[in-house]
């Protein structure tokens, strides 16, 4: 008699071949792997001279010039970009988070005529990449003589932040139970008694979630700003790392350093808030 397949239970109770369980570690590798091994030749460059960089492009740095991360922050306005970035994403957070969770409440716990039409419309906006949009928005801020601002790179960051933003929400607010709902109406609660202190502070873990992914976009965005932002002392942080490569200089390793410094911030927000992500967008996506 030939020996039964070893089979194990995944945590969301599927039956997992060792074939299956093999292909998928091998991919999770992979996939890891694409992951470290651009930060890591990153982080060595980082390390390197230039000369050494252009001759040992791939190898350990023959001398480890710590003092790139040094030249980096003194010679250029990285503190100053910082404080740019941290600006425009916190105010883009703001925009996204006031906007998107009444609209989700309205969508999920209301029923009328035309409030599926409503929810496709606000979520059809995840389907329009924001490069299809670049000329229409330059042409549009140039016009109203609104470049160089901040608040309107906050307020553009914001808006295409929404309609994913609402999707995740609607999700979360539809698995809420509508008996809570209904005995606060019985209590005498009004509609924005409703809101905000039974279906707002129940869908907490959805609106840190969306926080979250609004900060890790609005701080890695490079476009947009920079057709924007033409100030030096506006520029946010990716904005201003291609200070670094010019014209008549190239400063690789000290750009190196630059954006080993600009990713230290997200990488390390990213790991606190890792389980708020993952159990914002798992109770998101089951309704109940």
């Amino acid at each position: 008699m030939k020996a039964k397949q070893k089979e194990t239970v995944s945590t969301s109770g599927n039956i997992m071949g060792r074939g299956t369980r093999i292909f998928l570690y091998v991919t999770l590798t992979i996939a890891a792997l694409a992951v470290i091994l651009p930060l890591l030749w990153l982080l060595l460059a980082s390390l390197k001279t230039r000369q050494d960089l252009t001759r040992n492009t791939w190898g350990l740095p023959q001398t480890w010039e710590f003092k790139n991360y040094y030249l980096a922050w003194t010679g250029s306005r990285i503190p100053r970009y910082m404080i740019n970035s941290i600006r425009a994403t916190f105010l883009s957070i703001v925009l996204t988070v006031v906007l998107s969770t009444p609209v989700s409440f309205v969508v999920s716990r209301f029923r009328f005529k035309g409030n599926n039409l409503l929810y496709l419309f606000f979520i059809a906006g995840m389907m329009i990449p924001i490069h299809s949009t670049v000329i229409p928005i330059y042409t549009m801020v140039g016009d109203l003589n609104m470049k160089n601002n901040l608040e309107v790179l906050s307020l553009i960051y914001g808006a295409y932040r929404i309609p994913v933003s609402i999707f995740i929400l609607e999700g979360f607010m539809s698995g809420i139970p509508r008996e809570l709902e209904e005995c606060a109406v019985i209590d005498g609660a009004t509609v924005w008694d409703i809101f905000f202190r039974v279906i707002a502070p129940l869908s907490r873990d959805g609106i840190v979630t969306i926080a979250i992914l609004t900060v890790l976009s609005s701080w890695n965005e490079l476009l947009i700003s920079m057709l924007l932002i033409s100030n030096s002392l506006l520029k946010t942080l990716p904005t201003g790392l291609m200070g670094f490569i010019t014209d008549y200089n190239s400063e690789y390793t000290q750009l190196a350093a630059g954006i080993m410094i600009a990713i230290i911030p997200p990488i390390i927000f990213y790991m606190f808030a890792q389980e708020k992500i993952e159990k914002g967008m798992i109770a998101g996506a089951v309704k109940g």
